[in-house]
């Protein structure tokens, strides 16, 4: 309870200081949040291949579950350069709209 209130109170000194960050950062870690089952999910899948390809468990080595070992990973390497990219992207976005919109100048219309 006491870390949520701490927790609560920097983020709303890191809004007041610097909001544009503050919400690239809150967009940012929504989309990872987003990420977390299929990230496990993944995970637990190249393991399976990892010991089904290169230990003995289970009657292995098969070189299928090597060849799926291998493509997986690949996949994954690519897919995790494409996610940080879109990270990034939301993250500067998010900042350069927040930024872009606290500093209109307003007009009085009369």
């Amino acid at each position: 309870m006491i870390f949520q209130i701490l927790e609560i109170r920097n983020m709303a000194s890191e809004a007041k200081e610097n909001p544009g960050k503050f919400a690239g950062g809150q967009a940012g870690s929504m989309f990872l949040d987003l990420l977390v089952t299929p990230a496990l999910i993944t995970l637990f899948c190249l393991i399976s291949f990892f010991i089904l390809g290169f230990t003995s468990w289970l009657g292995g080595p098969y070189w299928f579950f090597k060849f799926l070992f291998f493509l997986t990973l690949a996949a994954i390497v690519l897919i995790f350069y494409l996610l940080r990219k879109i990270y990034l992207l939301i993250k500067s976005v998010t900042k350069n709209v927040v930024e872009s919109t606290i500093k209109v100048e307003s007009t009085i219309i009369e």
